[in-house]
């Protein structure tokens, strides 16, 4: 989202080509909000993969930014992220908490509320691949949170015409 980010992304773009054996790049570096694809000109059905670590739980208009990843992916095309979830939702006082934001605590996603959003907007499978708990090691934060458990997960999804839902397909 920042020039800072982009030029540690460009800078690092051929030592990743090497490592992985690519002669010709295969990314794409651009400035904008992941809310909104269609401002930086990325065409319908024209992304192979989108990659995320941690940054979705940032976003307050997540149904956006999965309607957005999934309307460039391409036929088969895959959303691969990590980010952080709950157990249930987080009170609506919570989410503007500067502190719970800057530990990207405050987004994050309810598993239940993302599996709805997924089916929403047209997914009708995902899988997580790797699911451990976060140790929170805060007095201060677990008060303010109470009963809600973090987890860091990590998703795969692909962008399939025709699919059951929770299958084996």
């Amino acid at each position: 989202m920042t020039m800072e980010q982009l030029e540690v992304a460009r800078r690092n773009l051929k030592s990743q080509m090497a490592r992985f054996g690519y002669k010709k790049a295969n990314a794409d570096f651009r400035q904008g909000y992941i809310e909104d694809l269609r401002a930086m000109d990325i065409a319908d059905n024209s992304v192979d993969i989108v990659i995320s670590n941690c940054v979705l739980n940032l976003s307050p208009d997540k149904r956006s930014v999965f309607a957005e990843i999934f309307r460039v992916l391409k036929p088969g095309g895959e959303l691969i992220f990590a980010d952080v979830f709950t157990g249930r939702r987080i009170p609506a006082e919570l989410h503007n908490d500067p502190v719970l934001h800057g530990e990207c605590l405050a987004g994050a996603m309810y598993r239940e509320d993302f599996r709805r959003l997924l089916l929403e907007i047209g997914c009708r499978d995902f899988r997580i691949i790797n699911r451990r708990r976060i140790a929170l090691d805060n007095d201060e934060i677990e008060a303010k949170v109470g009963m809600i458990n973090f987890y860091s997960e990590t998703v795969r999804a692909f962008k399939l015409e025709v699919l059951e839902d929770i299958c084996e397909d």
